[in-house]
Protein backbone atom coordinates (compact mmCIF):
# COMPACT_ATOMS: atom_id res chain seq x y z
CA UNK A 1 0.00 0.00 0.00
CA UNK A 2 1.58 3.48 -0.91
CA UNK A 3 1.20 5.09 2.36
CA UNK A 4 3.94 2.83 3.44
CA UNK A 5 6.47 4.44 1.51
CA UNK A 6 5.58 7.84 2.48
CA UNK A 7 4.28 7.67 6.30
CA UNK A 8 7.23 5.13 6.89
CA UNK A 9 10.07 6.44 4.69
CA UNK A 10 9.49 9.93 3.67
CA UNK A 11 10.56 11.44 7.00
CA UNK A 12 13.65 9.57 7.15
CA UNK A 13 17.55 11.03 5.91
CA UNK A 14 19.88 9.01 3.99
CA UNK A 15 23.16 11.18 4.55
CA UNK A 16 21.79 14.95 3.77
CA UNK A 17 18.81 13.96 1.16
CA UNK A 18 15.44 13.27 2.37
CA UNK A 19 14.13 9.81 1.22
CA UNK A 20 11.33 9.89 -1.06
CA UNK A 21 8.98 7.10 -3.01
CA UNK A 22 7.19 5.50 -4.38
CA UNK A 23 -5.43 2.69 -12.76
CA UNK A 24 -6.64 3.78 -16.94
CA UNK A 25 -9.79 5.08 -19.65
CA UNK A 26 -8.63 7.57 -21.98
CA UNK A 27 -5.08 12.55 -21.95
CA UNK A 28 -3.21 14.28 -23.62
CA UNK A 29 0.70 14.74 -23.47
CA UNK A 30 1.10 18.32 -21.81
CA UNK A 31 -2.25 19.13 -21.54
CA UNK A 32 -3.63 19.52 -18.44
CA UNK A 33 -6.98 17.22 -17.26
CA UNK A 34 -10.26 18.74 -17.90
CA UNK A 35 -11.80 18.07 -14.20
CA UNK A 36 -15.71 19.73 -14.46
CA UNK A 37 -17.44 21.21 -11.42
CA UNK A 38 -19.43 17.81 -10.74
CA UNK A 39 -18.15 14.54 -11.26
CA UNK A 40 -18.82 13.37 -14.63
CA UNK A 41 -19.49 9.82 -15.44
CA UNK A 42 -18.05 8.39 -19.35
CA UNK A 43 -21.63 8.74 -19.87
CA UNK A 44 -23.37 10.15 -17.15
CA UNK A 45 -23.30 13.30 -14.72
CA UNK A 46 -23.99 12.82 -11.28
CA UNK A 47 -24.29 16.01 -9.66
CA UNK A 48 -21.94 17.18 -6.40
CA UNK A 49 -23.35 18.23 -3.14
CA UNK A 50 -23.55 21.94 -2.48
CA UNK A 51 -20.95 22.92 -0.36
CA UNK A 52 -20.44 22.32 3.40
CA UNK A 53 -23.55 19.29 2.26
CA UNK A 54 -23.54 16.29 4.70
CA UNK A 55 -24.26 14.45 1.25
CA UNK A 56 -21.58 12.55 -1.19
CA UNK A 57 -22.01 12.05 -4.95
CA UNK A 58 -23.30 9.24 -6.02
CA UNK A 59 -22.00 6.16 -8.34
CA UNK A 60 -23.63 6.24 -12.10
CA UNK A 61 -24.40 3.80 -13.86
CA UNK A 62 -21.75 4.27 -16.69
CA UNK A 63 -20.42 2.33 -19.60
CA UNK A 64 -16.75 2.79 -21.56
CA UNK A 65 -16.73 2.81 -25.88
CA UNK A 66 -14.77 0.07 -26.85
CA UNK A 67 -11.40 1.05 -26.90
CA UNK A 68 -9.57 1.53 -30.37
CA UNK A 69 -6.54 3.62 -29.30
CA UNK A 70 -2.84 3.07 -29.23
CA UNK A 71 -1.81 -0.16 -27.57
CA UNK A 72 1.25 -0.02 -24.84
CA UNK A 73 3.89 -2.21 -26.36
CA UNK A 74 4.04 -5.55 -25.05
CA UNK A 75 6.94 -5.65 -22.28
CA UNK A 76 6.55 -1.66 -21.35
CA UNK A 77 6.40 -0.34 -18.05
CA UNK A 78 4.33 2.42 -16.98
CA UNK A 79 5.03 4.04 -13.20
CA UNK A 80 5.17 7.12 -11.48
CA UNK A 81 8.01 9.55 -11.17
CA UNK A 82 8.62 13.24 -9.92
CA UNK A 83 11.24 13.63 -12.09
CA UNK A 84 9.61 16.88 -13.24
CA UNK A 85 9.14 18.04 -9.85
CA UNK A 86 5.23 16.37 -9.42
CA UNK A 87 4.79 13.23 -9.45
CA UNK A 88 3.51 12.59 -13.16
CA UNK A 89 3.13 8.85 -14.77
CA UNK A 90 5.70 7.92 -17.31
CA UNK A 91 6.28 4.83 -19.46
CA UNK A 92 9.36 3.22 -20.55
CA UNK A 93 10.61 0.64 -22.17
CA UNK A 94 11.21 -3.25 -20.08
CA UNK A 95 15.21 -1.91 -19.98
CA UNK A 96 14.41 1.16 -18.54
CA UNK A 97 14.78 2.84 -22.16
CA UNK A 98 13.08 5.33 -24.06
CA UNK A 99 10.96 6.79 -20.87
CA UNK A 100 8.17 9.54 -21.85
CA UNK A 101 5.90 11.56 -19.71
CA UNK A 102 1.85 10.05 -19.94
CA UNK A 103 0.40 12.94 -17.43
CA UNK A 104 1.36 16.53 -17.14
CA UNK A 105 -0.35 18.55 -14.45
CA UNK A 106 1.67 20.46 -11.69
CA UNK A 107 -1.20 21.26 -9.48
CA UNK A 108 -1.62 17.58 -8.83
CA UNK A 109 -0.15 14.13 -8.20
CA UNK A 110 -0.40 10.92 -10.38
CA UNK A 111 0.63 7.80 -9.69
CA UNK A 112 -0.59 3.83 -9.10
CA UNK A 113 -0.96 3.17 -13.08
CA UNK A 114 -2.69 0.05 -13.90
CA UNK A 115 -2.45 -0.77 -17.29
CA UNK A 116 -5.57 -2.51 -18.61
CA UNK A 117 -5.66 -6.35 -19.90
CA UNK A 118 -5.31 -5.31 -23.36
CA UNK A 119 -3.07 -2.79 -22.60
CA UNK A 120 -5.45 0.18 -24.00
CA UNK A 121 -6.36 1.93 -20.83
CA UNK A 122 -4.73 2.96 -17.71
CA UNK A 123 -5.78 3.65 -14.44
CA UNK A 124 -4.38 5.85 -12.15
CA UNK A 125 -4.69 7.92 -9.14
CA UNK A 126 -4.66 11.69 -8.19
CA UNK A 127 -4.05 13.79 -5.55
CA UNK A 128 -3.12 17.42 -4.70
CA UNK A 129 0.34 18.03 -5.54
CA UNK A 130 2.54 17.44 -2.22
CA UNK A 131 -0.18 15.40 -1.17
CA UNK A 132 0.68 11.92 -3.13
CA UNK A 133 0.36 8.40 -2.02
CA UNK A 134 -0.03 9.95 1.77
CA UNK A 135 -3.22 10.48 1.97
CA UNK A 136 -6.18 8.33 0.55
CA UNK A 137 -9.04 10.21 1.38
CA UNK A 138 -8.10 13.06 -1.31
CA UNK A 139 -6.81 9.96 -3.65
CA UNK A 140 -9.53 10.07 -6.99
CA UNK A 141 -9.41 7.73 -9.53
CA UNK A 142 -8.91 8.32 -13.19
CA UNK A 143 -8.03 6.65 -16.37
CA UNK A 144 -6.46 7.43 -19.94
CA UNK A 145 -5.33 5.75 -23.16
CA UNK A 146 -2.03 4.06 -23.43
CA UNK A 147 -0.68 7.12 -25.12
CA UNK A 148 -1.91 9.62 -22.41
CA UNK A 149 -4.51 10.61 -24.29
CA UNK A 150 -8.20 11.18 -23.57
CA UNK A 151 -7.94 11.13 -19.52
CA UNK A 152 -11.17 10.76 -17.68
CA UNK A 153 -12.33 11.52 -14.09
CA UNK A 154 -13.77 8.30 -13.00
CA UNK A 155 -14.25 7.99 -9.02
CA UNK A 156 -13.89 11.84 -7.16
CA UNK A 157 -13.22 11.72 -3.80
CA UNK A 158 -15.52 11.26 -1.63
CA UNK A 159 -18.18 8.99 -4.34
CA UNK A 160 -20.72 6.54 -2.65
CA UNK A 161 -19.74 7.65 0.85
CA UNK A 162 -16.85 6.23 0.86
CA UNK A 163 -14.01 8.09 3.52
CA UNK A 164 -10.87 7.10 1.56
CA UNK A 165 -10.44 4.49 -1.77
CA UNK A 166 -7.05 2.68 -3.50
CA UNK A 167 -5.68 0.15 -5.03
CA UNK A 168 -8.00 -0.37 -7.93
CA UNK A 169 -6.98 -3.28 -9.94
CA UNK A 170 -8.29 -4.48 -13.10
CA UNK A 171 -9.80 -7.99 -13.25
CA UNK A 172 -8.33 -10.28 -15.66
CA UNK A 173 -10.81 -9.94 -18.28
CA UNK A 174 -11.02 -6.13 -18.20
CA UNK A 175 -14.95 -6.06 -16.95
CA UNK A 176 -14.80 -5.40 -13.77
CA UNK A 177 -12.44 -3.23 -11.01
CA UNK A 178 -11.33 -4.69 -7.38
CA UNK A 179 -10.62 -2.04 -4.52
CA UNK A 180 -10.81 -0.75 -1.26
CA UNK A 181 -12.82 1.99 -0.20
CA UNK A 182 -15.60 2.74 2.80
CA UNK A 183 -14.36 4.39 6.23
CA UNK A 184 -10.77 5.32 7.48
CA UNK A 185 -11.28 2.72 9.94
CA UNK A 186 -13.39 0.23 8.88
CA UNK A 187 -12.22 0.19 4.81
CA UNK A 188 -13.61 -3.11 2.99
CA UNK A 189 -12.86 -4.35 -0.41
CA UNK A 190 -15.06 -3.84 -3.22
CA UNK A 191 -15.67 -5.01 -6.90
CA UNK A 192 -17.04 -1.90 -9.36
CA UNK A 193 -17.84 -2.52 -12.82
CA UNK A 194 -15.01 -1.47 -15.75
CA UNK A 195 -15.47 2.95 -15.01
CA UNK A 196 -15.76 2.04 -11.08
CA UNK A 197 -19.31 2.71 -10.46
CA UNK A 198 -21.77 0.32 -8.71
CA UNK A 199 -19.43 -0.98 -6.33
CA UNK A 200 -20.58 -4.21 -4.58
CA UNK A 201 -19.16 -5.15 -1.27
CA UNK A 202 -17.35 -8.51 -1.23
CA UNK A 203 -15.51 -8.53 2.80
CA UNK A 204 -18.13 -7.53 5.70
CA UNK A 205 -15.22 -7.56 8.16
CA UNK A 206 -13.61 -5.94 11.38
CA UNK A 207 -10.72 -3.97 10.97
CA UNK A 208 -8.99 -3.05 8.17
CA UNK A 209 -9.53 -4.17 4.67
CA UNK A 210 -6.38 -3.59 1.69
CA UNK A 211 -4.88 -4.10 -1.18
CA UNK A 212 -7.09 -6.49 -3.02
CA UNK A 213 -5.83 -7.98 -6.53
CA UNK A 214 -7.66 -10.83 -8.70
CA UNK A 215 -6.42 -14.40 -9.28
CA UNK A 216 -5.38 -15.02 -13.20
CA UNK A 217 -8.72 -16.56 -13.64
CA UNK A 218 -10.90 -13.95 -12.26
CA UNK A 219 -12.66 -16.16 -9.50
CA UNK A 220 -10.41 -15.13 -6.21
CA UNK A 221 -9.30 -11.86 -4.73
CA UNK A 222 -6.10 -11.90 -2.87
CA UNK A 223 -6.09 -8.76 0.35
CA UNK A 224 -4.87 -7.42 3.66
CA UNK A 225 -6.41 -7.86 6.39
CA UNK A 226 -6.82 -8.46 10.27
CA UNK A 227 -7.48 -11.53 12.20
CA UNK A 228 -9.39 -9.05 14.84
CA UNK A 229 -11.79 -6.05 14.96
CA UNK A 230 -8.64 -4.02 16.55
CA UNK A 231 -5.25 -4.81 15.02
CA UNK A 232 -2.05 -2.90 14.88
CA UNK A 233 -0.06 -2.84 10.92
CA UNK A 234 1.99 -5.94 12.58
CA UNK A 235 -1.18 -7.85 12.87
CA UNK A 236 -1.59 -7.20 8.95
CA UNK A 237 -1.77 -10.38 7.47
CA UNK A 238 -2.89 -12.12 3.48
CA UNK A 239 -6.45 -13.33 3.07
CA UNK A 240 -8.36 -14.67 -0.09
CA UNK A 241 -12.30 -14.63 -0.72
CA UNK A 242 -14.48 -15.03 -4.05
CA UNK A 243 -14.96 -12.48 -6.10
CA UNK A 244 -18.67 -12.59 -5.55
CA UNK A 245 -18.00 -12.63 -1.65
CA UNK A 246 -18.40 -15.04 1.06
CA UNK A 247 -15.88 -16.79 3.71
CA UNK A 248 -12.66 -16.05 3.87
CA UNK A 249 -9.11 -17.92 3.79
CA UNK A 250 -6.28 -16.93 5.92
CA UNK A 251 -2.89 -17.52 3.87
CA UNK A 252 -0.27 -16.11 6.33
CA UNK A 253 0.32 -15.97 9.99
CA UNK A 254 3.73 -14.44 10.46
CA UNK A 255 3.13 -11.82 12.67
CA UNK A 256 4.98 -9.90 10.40
CA UNK A 257 3.16 -6.40 8.40
CA UNK A 258 2.05 -8.06 4.56
CA UNK A 259 0.66 -5.58 1.91
CA UNK A 260 0.03 -5.59 -1.62
CA UNK A 261 -0.44 -9.55 -2.46
CA UNK A 262 -0.61 -10.75 -5.78
CA UNK A 263 -0.90 -13.87 -7.57
CA UNK A 264 1.76 -15.09 -10.58
CA UNK A 265 0.65 -15.04 -13.79
CA UNK A 266 -0.34 -19.07 -13.98
CA UNK A 267 -1.77 -18.38 -10.39
CA UNK A 268 0.16 -21.21 -8.75
CA UNK A 269 2.25 -18.22 -6.28
CA UNK A 270 1.88 -15.04 -4.61
CA UNK A 271 4.47 -12.36 -3.61
CA UNK A 272 3.45 -9.54 -1.40
CA UNK A 273 5.54 -7.03 0.32
CA UNK A 274 6.73 -7.78 3.97
CA UNK A 275 8.05 -5.56 6.69
CA UNK A 276 11.22 -7.61 8.00
CA UNK A 277 12.04 -4.66 10.51
CA UNK A 278 10.95 -1.90 11.66
CA UNK A 279 12.92 1.24 12.31
CA UNK A 280 15.23 2.05 14.96
CA UNK A 281 18.49 4.09 16.08
CA UNK A 282 20.75 2.48 13.99
CA UNK A 283 18.40 1.79 10.98
CA UNK A 284 15.92 5.00 10.52
CA UNK A 285 14.10 2.99 7.19
CA UNK A 286 13.90 -0.28 8.68
CA UNK A 287 13.84 -3.51 6.21
CA UNK A 288 11.28 -4.46 3.57
CA UNK A 289 11.12 -7.19 1.72
CA UNK A 290 9.53 -9.34 -1.04
CA UNK A 291 7.74 -12.81 0.24
CA UNK A 292 7.89 -15.48 -2.51
CA UNK A 293 5.30 -18.37 -1.83
CA UNK A 294 2.79 -20.99 -3.04
CA UNK A 295 -0.67 -19.64 -3.59
CA UNK A 296 -1.39 -21.15 -0.20
CA UNK A 297 0.89 -19.55 1.59
CA UNK A 298 3.18 -22.79 1.73
CA UNK A 299 7.30 -22.46 1.21
CA UNK A 300 6.95 -18.66 1.98
CA UNK A 301 10.87 -17.27 1.75
CA UNK A 302 12.07 -13.44 1.03
CA UNK A 303 13.58 -12.76 -2.57
CA UNK A 304 16.08 -10.22 -1.95
CA UNK A 305 17.19 -11.22 1.70
CA UNK A 306 19.34 -8.12 2.39
CA UNK A 307 18.80 -5.06 4.22
CA UNK A 308 17.23 -2.74 2.16
CA UNK A 309 13.67 -1.47 1.22
CA UNK A 310 12.34 -3.60 -1.68
CA UNK A 311 8.66 -2.70 -2.42
CA UNK A 312 5.09 -3.58 -3.77
CA UNK A 313 6.12 -6.40 -6.34
CA UNK A 314 4.49 -6.83 -10.23
CA UNK A 315 5.09 -10.07 -11.67
CA UNK A 316 6.49 -10.61 -15.51
CA UNK A 317 3.87 -11.68 -17.97
CA UNK A 318 6.03 -15.00 -18.01
CA UNK A 319 6.20 -15.54 -13.99
CA UNK A 320 10.21 -15.19 -14.29
CA UNK A 321 10.32 -12.03 -12.34
CA UNK A 322 8.78 -8.94 -10.46
CA UNK A 323 9.38 -5.19 -10.69
CA UNK A 324 9.75 -3.53 -7.98
CA UNK A 325 10.55 -0.05 -6.68
CA UNK A 326 13.61 -0.38 -4.34
CA UNK A 327 15.80 1.83 -1.90
CA UNK A 328 19.20 0.77 -2.31
CA UNK A 329 20.57 1.77 1.26
CA UNK A 330 23.81 4.24 0.86
CA UNK A 331 23.27 4.20 -2.67
CA UNK A 332 20.22 5.85 -3.43
CA UNK A 333 18.37 8.97 -2.08
CA UNK A 334 15.01 7.99 -3.73
CA UNK A 335 12.97 4.98 -4.74
CA UNK A 336 14.02 3.42 -8.31
CA UNK A 337 12.80 0.93 -10.39
CA UNK A 338 14.44 -2.82 -10.26
CA UNK A 339 13.82 -6.11 -11.91
CA UNK A 340 14.09 -9.15 -9.54
CA UNK A 341 14.69 -12.45 -10.56
CA UNK A 342 12.10 -15.21 -8.69
CA UNK A 343 14.36 -18.11 -8.49
CA UNK A 344 17.39 -16.62 -8.11
CA UNK A 345 16.75 -13.27 -6.41
CA UNK A 346 19.41 -11.52 -8.86
CA UNK A 347 18.56 -7.69 -8.85
CA UNK A 348 18.30 -5.82 -12.09
CA UNK A 349 18.56 -1.55 -12.16
CA UNK A 350 16.30 -0.02 -14.49
CA UNK A 351 16.37 3.67 -13.04
CA UNK A 352 18.50 5.49 -11.24
CA UNK A 353 19.26 9.13 -10.40
CA UNK A 354 18.03 11.49 -7.48
CA UNK A 355 14.10 11.68 -8.80
CA UNK A 356 11.77 8.93 -7.54
CA UNK A 357 10.82 6.48 -9.50
CA UNK A 358 7.88 4.07 -8.14
CA UNK A 359 5.04 1.52 -8.31
CA UNK A 360 5.76 0.16 -11.77
CA UNK A 361 2.86 -1.63 -13.46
Amino acid sequence: MGWINRVMIATMVVGTVVVGTAVFVVKRLNEPPKVPSGFVAPTTRATPPPAGSAQTPRSTQATVPQAVGPVLAAGDIVFASDRTGNFEVWAMRADGSRPRQLTNDPATDAWWPRPSPDRRTILFNRTPAGVHDRDYGAVSLWSMGADGSGSQLLRPPGLDGWSQQGHAEWSPDGSHMVMFGGSKINPQIYVTDSVGQNPAKITSRGGTNLDPSYSPDGSTVVFVGCPRSFCQADDYEIYTVAATGGAVTRITDNSLRDHDPYYSPDGSQLAWLTQVSGANAKDPIGVWDVTVAAADGSGAHLLTGDSNVTSRPIWSSDGSTVLVHRLEKGTDSAFQLFRIDVRSGKVTRLTSGRSTNEYPG
